[in-house]
């Protein structure tokens, strides 16, 4: 190889590698997005209800969420409670798609096999994060799909809700579960 040949290959690696450094950089800032999340990160008492059905009596139980940060970017929720005597532990991670412009997230809990993904969006005028989740149905197996909606309150307040679809109704939801948290002090 000429040492011309040598000179331009080094060249356009560099240009290369300052162009994937860059890109790195710039995806990897956090954004007011991220900021926004990140003020759920903290220990949270919780007052749930949990519906198995519409207009059912709710079960009722008394959790721990604690949540963290993994950098700037992701949360780490671990969610511990007893259900009807039944140790329960559930683990989602949550963040922000710049690309997509989405909120993301995932769940993981000790009474389901399966693995729920979710994606939304933002009204911050009245501080409500909404958004889709996508996974199975505990007793049939087959794809599903649920609403969940967090209202914040304030920064030591906030409500989950989560809501199933109306059968054979389009677009209407009956609420599973309602979560009531307060920050820890």
């Amino acid at each position: 190889m000429t040492t011309r040949s040598t000179t331009c290959l080094q060249f356009v690696s560099l240009a290369l590698a300052l162009t994937i450094s860059s890109l790195a950089t710039a995806q990897s800032r956090p954004t007011a997005e991220h900021r926004a999340i990140a003020g759920d990160v903290g220990v949270w008492n919780a007052e749930s209800k949990f519906w198995m059905e519409a207009e059912s009596d709710p079960l009722v139980s008394k959790a721990v969420e604690t949540n963290s940060l993994v950098g700037e970017l992701w949360i780490v929720s671990q969610y511990k409670s007893e259900l009807g005597g039944i140790p329960f532990e559930g683990r989602g991670q949550f963040g922000y798609d710049p690309t997509a412009k989405k909120f993301v997230g995932t769940w993981i809990d000790t009474m389901s096999p399966y693995l729920s993904t979710m994606e939304g969006s933002m009204d911050k005028e009245n501080k409500k994060l909404t958004m889709l989740s996508k996974g199975r149905d505990l007793r049939t197996g087959e794809e599903s799909i649920s609403k969940m909606v967090t209202t914040y309150t304030d920064d030591d307040h906030k409500t989950f809700e989560m809501f199933g679809p109306v059968e054979g109704k389009e677009g209407e939801w009956w609420k599973m579960m309602e979560i009531n948290y307060t920050r820890k002090k």
